[in-house]
């Protein structure tokens, strides 16, 4: 039995006998329930002692302690899953890093090779281009004049 299942016993307990106090009688509360209201057919007319339940409290008590335990179990266990899996991120993490910097060495390397690839071609541009020039320039057949000379 939990606590809201307790509460609705004596509301609904309070709530018949309230019903009986308007007709002009009085009931004894039925042994299940728990009772914090005097009982007036038992009492004097002075007498406000409520009827306290130590069984069911300690009950009460018994269930919130287990649940708490319970609650700390299962703190505890997520706690290591976090670190579990905190532990498994920050290895990925870390053969990540390496992993780019890897990859970044790589990246510099080839960044030069291009570098020295486009020095290499324009080196090859430039000599083609003299090359042509010197062709030309030395097997240029010279232009035969008018009068037939040649």
């Amino acid at each position: 039995m939990t606590i809201d299942d307790d509460a609705e016993a004596v509301y609904h307990a309070m709530k018949a006998q309230a019903a009986l106090a308007e007709q002009g009688l009085h009931a004894e509360p039925p042994s299940a329930t728990v009772s914090y209201l005097p009982n007036p057919a038992s009492h004097g007319a002075g007498d406000i002692t409520p009827v306290r339940d130590f069984k069911s409290a300690i009950d009460l008590i018994k269930e919130a302690s287990e649940a708490i335990r319970f609650a700390e179990e299962r703190s505890a266990e997520l706690e290591q899953q976090l670190h579990q899996v905190s532990g498994r991120a920050a290895e990925q993490v870390k053969a990540l890093e390496i992993q780019v910097a890897a990859l970044e060495r790589r990246l510099m390397k080839s960044e030069e090779r291009a570098r020295a690839a486009e020095v290499r071609a324009n080196d090859a541009e430039t000599w083609l281009s003299r090359l042509h020039d010197t062709i030309i320039t030395s097997f240029r057949r010279p232009v035969m004049g008018t009068d037939g000379d040649a």
